[in-house]
């Protein structure tokens, strides 16, 4: 009997990994993974059982939930706070600095868990994202009523959708950019700070 050797594994994973971003999950089959890692159709599935099994191990479901703490982490460093003193926070600031690195650190992952894994447990991962971040927002606004700001109307809620529906988009292809990370972080730099004044005038 062959022993499964440690770096086949680590290369069918950081292979899988590679082609789950750049071609997503639903399109990439474990015989091109195995093709694309050096070795045989048959050999990959000593190592893992299935494509989904193979998904759990490059990315296990404990990382979407720190995904969704860091974005609870960010939104509660604006607690208190109107739309434009957010804008102008410097806590926000090196709060979105820290975003930035823990996207660019998870590139990948985030990637391939943006653009939809169908039928495992991590297929709703972006809509989760996106109500996390409304809820939070939500939850923000209302907190500011019974603060000397004394807000007098929440933001509409199927607006909120749609703002951030149109955030994610925007960052997911940021991510994918072909480019170096000093271009995606100036542009995300310019989609936040444009986010941010958005939401001043919105809300």
């Amino acid at each position: 009997m062959q022993t499964l050797k440690n770096s086949v594994r680590l290369a069918i994973e950081k292979t899988a990994l590679k082609l789950f971003a750049a071609r997503g999950y639903d399109n990439t089959s474990m015989a091109e993974i195995a093709a694309a890692a050096g070795i045989s159709t048959g050999n990959i599935y000593r190592y893992h059982a299935n494509k989904e099994e193979l998904l759990y191990a490059v990315i296990p479901e404990s990382f979407a939930e720190i995904c969704l703490q860091t974005i609870r982490s960010k939104i509660s460093l604006v607690e208190g706070m109107s739309s434009q003193q957010a804008a102008g926070s410097k806590e926000l600031k090196l709060g979105n600095e820290r975003l930035l690195k823990f996207l660019f650190t998870h590139r990948r992952k985030i990637l391939v868990l943006m653009r939809g894994c169908a039928g495992t447990r991590l297929a709703g991962f972006r809509n989760t994202v996106r109500q996390t971040i409304v809820d939070g927002v939500l939850a923000h606004f209302a907190s500011l009523a019974t603060s000397p700001l004394k807000r007098k109307r929440m933001p509409d809620k199927l607006l909120l959708i749609t703002v951030y529906n149109n955030l994610i988009t925007a960052a997911t292809s940021i991510l994918a950019a072909d480019t170096i990370d000093k271009c995606r972080k100036e542009t995300f730099t310019k989609l936040l700070a444009y986010h941010l004044h958005g939401m001043a005038a919105l809300c």
